[in-house]
């Protein structure tokens, strides 16, 4: 009988370093953040015409409120300017998440820069040929980033932000044969819909498998061809990759 793993070193290391101070080591990628957020502000002024198409595909009407539309709406918006990688949910969901918080353009920055490193770091673990022969890097990766920039936003604490890897790391999705297409655009801003639902899910209650990436039926047994932990783990918060 298969029996479920209760501790996870990669799952430890990415909630560590979601809920941690940051060093001057992040600097760089702090500044990368300001900057991406800044330009995806710019290149998403004009997604309200997706919001709207998104929340009738959803039933219900488009609110300002509403965070995971506007985020579904600007994860499409972002790839379709520009090619989508794993920042892309990343920075839709910020984005639409600060609007509804208020939070200053540095707290922002600051979970945008943890989601990035964090996705840029489960994608070097298991990239290769044979997983985006199958799978939309951006949407499937991504919705882990994401999630952990959102939980950084609520400051939501090591249990919770575990929970909501899982819940994210169940919702991991796309496929490569919708790459250039509408449905690529789609996927990787449901991606960034799926952490904001992952983060509040978490927030309220609800649990997930603690090995939720590196388990014996986790993501990257189940999606991966191949996987290192220790892309993930050695000197996080220390060496950021997506800055370099």
């Amino acid at each position: 009988m298969h029996e479920t793993a209760t501790h996870s070193p990669v799952s430890d290391a990415l909630v560590g370093f979601a809920t941690a101070s940051l060093t001057n080591a992040a600097a760089p990628a702090l500044a990368a953040a300001q900057r991406a957020l800044e330009q995806a502000r710019a290149a998403t002024r004009g997604a309200l015409a997706s919001e709207a198409q998104i929340a009738a595909l959803q039933g219900a009407q488009p609110s300002p409120q509403d965070a995971r539309t506007r985020a579904w709406a600007y994860g499409a918006a972002l790839a379709r300017v520009s090619a989508p990688s794993v920042a892309t949910p990343v920075l839709a969901a910020v984005l639409a998440f600060g609007e509804r918080g208020g939070a200053s353009d540095d707290v922002l920055a600051t979970a945008a820069a943890i989601g990035i490193e964090a996705a840029q770091r489960v994608l070097t673990a298991l990239d290769d040929d044979a997983y985006r022969a199958r799978w939309n890097v951006a949407s499937s990766i991504g919705v882990l980033g994401a999630t952990l920039a959102i939980t950084r936003l609520l400051a939501l604490d090591a249990v919770c932000t575990r929970n909501a890897l899982g819940v994210a790391a169940t919702q991991a999705a796309g496929l490569a044969r919708n790459a250039n297409g509408a449905m690529e655009a789609l996927e990787t801003g449901k991606a960034a819909a799926d952490a904001i639902e992952a983060a509040l899910l978490a927030k309220h209650g609800f649990t997930s498998a603690p090995a939720s990436i590196d388990g014996r039926r986790g993501l990257a047994a189940l999606m991966a061809y191949r996987f290192d932990a220790a892309a993930i783990i050695d000197e996080l918060g220390t060496r950021w990759i997506s800055a370099t």
